[in-house]
């Protein structure tokens, strides 16, 4: 098996963003104390405190240099805590650095002595570290399309190093010689550890290449009932979560559960609703619109005047207009719907105030558009069974009956790094990014240990002798360009394509296509490259030849947006899954994903948050003609399934 370093989430510590000259030394009088000190340099006692944690004696400070503000009203970023460190006989700052994932540059800011003068073994440093929040204590389950042997583990509070290693199946000294300096010195939150899982046997393990399913485990589970209850051996448990064979089951821990291939693999195939429809009462569905009818009429709402007078008004009636599209195609096939339209007017309070018990009997709500009015109906009606849908945003808030429609951008770049994982054999890795993207990029550097970085020499210019260095003019190169600046993507774009034309064999990926690749890069330079990215919808796959965009061109003159679709698809995605299933939650428990007109759909439940979240992405690739067509996630998937 390939040794893949896993792509975790790496934690860029973004809030150690002080600079230089933020901070200074100060070495206080004979008879001054930390309260002196904090009145001196106008900043609370409390950060004066946390900027020195090595002061523990607040009266005698003669022989302390303390770290003080340069600024009055100096505030400490309240998620970065110091802690004190005693520094060895043969440490460098660089071997520190190492040690806590910093940057030698993080030490001397918060450490300015440094500046002045070379690090000596009797000094106590202060070593920032990130405080870990509730949400940052799943981040050691890594991403779960990962197949390693290695992997970063971050060290959470409380955690010991008897504790991770056997979590991991080693001995505290194997992961001492992992870590070069944790033998001497105590871990601390916020620290990552480098793990090496023991090699694969000459018989590999049934579980490899597997996907995971997580069980918060309960008073009630225990390795039998996991194990019956998910079809699974104790032994496939076990060998899956390490930790089990040493420390037993609890209440609280998160397991892993090894899912077999054929489940493995079937959210990559396509569960065709239509032939299995078995419920066809009438659907009492509910859908809530920006309309502002209190300007106008519901029969107006075609007006061009009106159109031009609002872009939020023309994404709703674009969408509207797709919804009555589902309606009538989900009545050719038998299902009779009930559509009651609420004005939101794009107003919270207005929403709040037509909320009754009537919506506790609708079998969904399609909408509010926008996050404010979308969470005022999802918390409504979150102790009741109506599913809640948001068709064109993924709200920062989660209730159990919320269904998030769109994929997340964690999920689209899981489903390119799973991509790349499965298809590269001995291609030259390169990525560029700006500098909003570098979480990304730590993503594929920690799933790909030989990924070459390409650094701008001039900031905001890329040039050619940037991207040389790092091409390889014999081999295949496979470049992946992360960033959200048009000027770079332009830039970028046009110089591979000169490349090419000098002979180098590139191809490009990103896991976010921007808008301005519609409008800006000229597709001709994105064919050459074989531009590959992962996709909401396959807009770009649409031609005059589709059956949904013919009949709407026929009935209003122009070409349906892809708001008119995305309603389409919503629409019909719902009330096929209501035709096959009682409750749209029970339609969850379908293998596989549904399609329809340019989106697809195949709703799972979080792993560590309430809710369901659409994970049905496409993979697009253009090809040399100028068209661009859809990857068989499954084709490749099960590539090396056997």
């Amino acid at each position: 098996m390939k040794k893949v370093l896993s792509g975790i989430i790496f934690l860029w510590l973004s809030a150690l963003s002080l600079h230089a000259q933020d901070l200074t030394t100060y070495r206080p009088g004979a008879n001054e104390d930390l309260k002196d000190v904090a009145t001196r340099f106008q900043v609370d006692l409390t950060t004066l405190r946390k900027l020195n944690p090595n002061v523990l004696n607040e009266k005698r400070l003669s022989d302390k240099l303390l770290v003080v503000p340069q600024q009055p009203d100096f505030k400490l970023n309240p998620r970065v805590q110091l802690i004190a460190y005693e520094v060895s006989p043969k440490e460098t700052l660089y071997s520190i650095s190492k040690t806590y994932n910093l940057k030698v540059k993080d030490l001397r800011t918060y450490n300015p002595f440094l500046y002045e003068r070379e690090l000596d073994y009797n000094d106590v440093l202060r070593i920032p570290t990130y405080e870990l929040k509730d949400k940052d204590l799943d981040i050691n389950q890594s991403i779960k399309n990962s197949e390693f042997n290695s992997l970063k583990h971050l060290v959470l509070p409380k955690e010991t190093k008897y504790g991770i290693s056997k979590k991991y199946g080693l001995s505290v000294e194997e992961l001492e010689n992992l870590n070069p300096g944790i033998d001497e010195k105590e871990i601390q939150p916020g620290q990552f550890l480098t793990i090496e899982r023991p090699a694969d046997t000459d018989e590999p393990l049934r579980i490899r290449n597997q996907n995971y399913a997580f069980l918060e485990v309960d008073s009630a589970n225990s390795i039998q009932t996991i194990s019956k209850n998910y079809n699974v051996t104790e032994e496939e448990l076990i060998e899956s979560n390490p930790s089990l064979r040493f420390e037993g089951i609890s209440e609280g821990l998160v397991l892993k559960i090894p899912q077999a291939e054929k489940v493995n693999y079937s959210k990559y195939r396509e569960f065709a609703l239509e032939n299995r429809l078995k419920h066809f009462d009438t659907k009492h569905v509910a859908l809530m619109l920006p309309l502002n009818l209190e300007r106008t009429k519901i029969d107006s709402i075609s007006s061009a005047s009106l159109l031009k007078d609002s872009g939020l008004l023309r994404i709703s009636l674009d969408f509207y207009e797709g919804i009555q599209m589902a309606i009538d195609s989900a009545r050719n096939k038998g299902l009779s719907v009930n559509l009651d339209v609420y004005d939101t007017r794009n107003n919270p309070s207005y929403v709040r105030e037509q909320l009754n018990e009537n919506f506790k009997n609708y079998q969904a709500v399609v909408g509010p558009l926008l996050d404010q009015s979308l969470k005022v109906v999802a918390s409504y009606l979150s102790n009741t069974d109506v599913p809640v849908i948001s068709p064109l945003v993924n709200p920062n808030f989660e209730f159990r009956n919320l269904f998030n429609t769109l994929p997340k951008d964690e999920e689209m770049q899981e489903v390119l790094i799973t991509y790349l994982q499965k298809t590269h054999t001995d291609e030259n890795f390169v990525i560029l990014s700006d500098s909003v993207s570098k979480p990304i990029q730590r993503k594929y550097t920690y799933t790909f240990p030989d990924l070459k970085v390409v650094n701008q020499s001039k900031s905001g210019y890329l040039q050619r002798s940037d991207l040389r260095p790092k091409l390889d003019s014999l081999g295949t190169n496979w470049i992946i360009l992360e960033t959200q600046d048009l000027g770079l993507a332009e830039s970028a774009v046009g110089l591979l394509n000169s490349f090419r034309r000098d002979g180098f064999d590139i191809r490009m990926f990103t896991s976010k296509r921007n808008s301005f690749y519609d409008n800006e890069i000229s597709n001709y330079y994105l064919s050459n490259l074989n531009f590959t990215f992962p996709s909401i919808s396959r807009t770009q796959l649409l031609s005059g030849d589709d059956k949904y965009a013919q009949a709407f061109e026929q009935k209003h003159g122009v070409y349906p947006s892809r708001y008119v679709m995305r309603g389409y698809d919503v629409m019909m995605d719902l009330l096929l899954r209501l035709g096959y299933a009682k409750t749209l939650q029970a339609s969850t428990e379908i293998e596989g994903y549904t399609e329809h007109a340019e989106n697809k759909f195949n709703y799972v439940q979080k792993d560590f948050a309430p809710g369901f979240e659409n994970d049905a992405i496409y993979l697009l690739e253009y090809q040399k003609d100028l068209n661009v067509k859809a990857i068989d996630l499954a084709e490749f998937l099960a590539k090396d399934a056997n």
